[in-house]
């Protein structure tokens, strides 16, 4: 019996929209055997169940307290001792007695080592002030070394080989030259020990040793399968499955803002190739995924930043920040930002629901902001005469260059900011037909949930 359904859940910002939560929900209500994983492991995907389970998933799939399989695709970055860390996470902290029966691995994943978390980390420093916004693990140094230097990676199949150190030793050997000229050059003063600290590891070969037996670690507990496994087995298996991704469409390679964005693709047409590989030929599921108002952790433009909505939005999120990712900012909804996510992914027709995230804090606030158009937005080589932002696909330097002007230019857009009171105390179902009615319209695209809280018995689906 073939898989007839595959949901392909996508977060329309940069990243933060709550994608897990949805993942959850969608493996409690539906009969799925798997979560397909595409992206890098540098996500971190929340989860609260009703039975009192709380987990950050990064390389495991949000139904794993479901007792669903993940599966790590070709289309996965992984990190192998990441992978060893979360295992154990899940069993001594979760009760889940072996994750790894419950995980297998596409021999061609990519695997990205300590070296390249290494090259992220400086890289960012060397920045000084003026920072990209990096989650440091190097799964973005790992996907353009693959492309700049193919024969210098280290895939899940990789793990098996006996000459696993010598490669692990090549890997180093090419960061540490490509990091000479970042290294010559002066560091913040504050960031001036973890420089000291990244480059001693990067030096020690009792480092390297460890990183060795880790991955073999890795090898040796994971199953690690061939390439056709996805369409020969899993995409064969009865009921549906999940494709879980770690990134946000506004962080695309080609389509976010750069330079704040991914080594990777983020688009639902990428996965929605992959799944035609493997020869899936069922019935497929877009949902596009949104907080309900606007999130961004790290830089890059937001045209909606309010800092004064910290507290009422996110309590606390101002605090949660680090050197390399950068501060959390929160403001109204960005309907335009939202309306370009979409028609990048191929129009409003690219997506069979919204699923909207957080709305029990909006509830709990008694107003939604809602930003549905920008002043000083008139430039016609960046937006529509309707004031929309105006769509360049291309996958080349011009491409990077038209999006790093956009970006430069989403920064002196002035947010027009339309606010609608709420009832804390009306109905659930109250709100849901609010949310329903103002996105569908100026979207296109129909509401198919909405969370009112944390756990999977919190969000409404229709």
């Amino acid at each position: 019996m073939k898989t007839e359904k595959v949901y392909i859940v996508t977060d329309l910002g940069p990243g933060d929209g709550g994608k897990g939560g949805v993942v959850h929900k969608i493996t409690s209500m539906k009969d799925v055997h798997t979560i397909i994983k595409v992206g890098g492991a540098q996500g971190s995907h929340g989860v609260r169940t009703s039975a009192g389970e709380s987990f950050a998933f990064s390389q495991w799939g949000c139904g794993t307290f479901e007792g669903v399989k993940t599966h790590l695709s070709s289309a996965f970055v992984a990190l192998p001792i990441g992978l060893l860390n979360e295992a154990n996470a899940l069993r001594y902290g979760h009760g889940v007695t072996n994750p790894f029966d419950l995980l297998t691995i596409d021999e061609t994943v990519l695997c990205a080592t300590p070296y390249h978390g290494i090259a992220s980390r400086l890289k960012e420093m060397a920045r000084g002030n003026e920072p990209r916004g990096t989650i440091g693990t190097g799964v973005g140094e790992a996907v353009r070394d693959a492309e700049r230097i193919p024969e210098c990676v280290i895939l899940a199949a990789d793990l098996k080989r006996p000459d696993l150190r010598d490669r692990l030793a090549a890997v180093r050997d090419q960061v540490r030259k490509d990091l000479v000229p970042i290294t010559a050059q002066p560091f913040l003063r504050a960031d001036q020990p973890a420089v000291d600290k990244e480059i001693d590891r990067l030096n020690d070969d009792n480092f390297l040793s460890h990183i060795v037996e880790r991955f073999r670690e890795v090898a040796e507990r994971a199953t690690i399968i061939d390439h056709d496994f996805l369409g020969r087995i899993i995409l064969n298996r009865k009921g549906a499955a999940v494709v879980e991704k770690s990134h946000g469409v506004l962080t695309d390679r080609f389509q976010g803002f750069h330079p704040h964005t991914s080594a990777l693709r983020t688009l639902p047409r990428f996965t929605c190739a992959m799944l035609a590989d493997a020869g899936f030929h069922g019935k497929i599921v877009n949902l596009g995924v949104t907080r309900a108002y606007q999130i961004r952790h790290g830089a890059g433009p937001m045209p909606t930043a309010d800092p004064l909505m910290n507290d009422s939005l996110l309590p606390g999120s101002h605090k949660q920040e680090n050197r390399f990712q950068g501060k959390v900012r929160v403001g109204p909804l960005d309907l335009v930002l939202l309306r370009y996510a979409i028609a990048v992914c191929g129009g409003p027709s690219a997506f069979d629901g919204l699923a909207i995230t957080w709305f029990d804090q909006i509830r709990k606030n008694g107003a939604w902001h809602l930003c549905h158009a920008y002043g000083n937005a008139e430039d016609q080589i960046y937006f529509t005469p309707s004031g929309d932002i105006r769509v360049c696909v291309d996958d080349n330097a011009d491409q990077l260059t038209h999006q790093r002007e956009l970006g430069e230019r989403l920064r002196t857009c002035i947010p027009k900011i339309s606010t609608y009171t709420i009832e804390p105390s009306a109905e659930q179902n109250t709100f849901y037909e609010l949310c329903a009615g103002l996105l569908q319209n100026s979207l296109g695209v129909p509401v198919r949930m909405v969370s009112f809280g944390a756990t999977e018995r919190e969000k409404m689906c229709k």
